[in-house]
């Protein structure tokens, strides 16, 4: 994809390069950390863990490269 096809809301693999919104086709799971339950987003090519996201608001809260 082009940048300039790109949708402002674009999250990227860091490991492998796969991008897709954020309401693509990411991997969720279930998990809970010490800030409380939260939907962890993976990468479906590689299953790397591209952000965690509260699961009341649904929004970014924290990027990590890896689990």
């Amino acid at each position: 994809m082009t940048p300039s096809a790109r949708t402002k809301a674009t999250l990227f693999c860091s490991v492998c390069g796969h991008e897709s919104p954020p309401d693509g086709d990411w991997d969720e799971s279930a998990t809970t950390t010490e800030l409380g339950e939260r939907i962890a987003l993976s990468c479906p090519d590689c299953a790397t863990t591209i952000t965690r996201r509260p699961v009341s608001k649904r929004s970014v809260d924290a990027v990590v490269a890896s689990d």
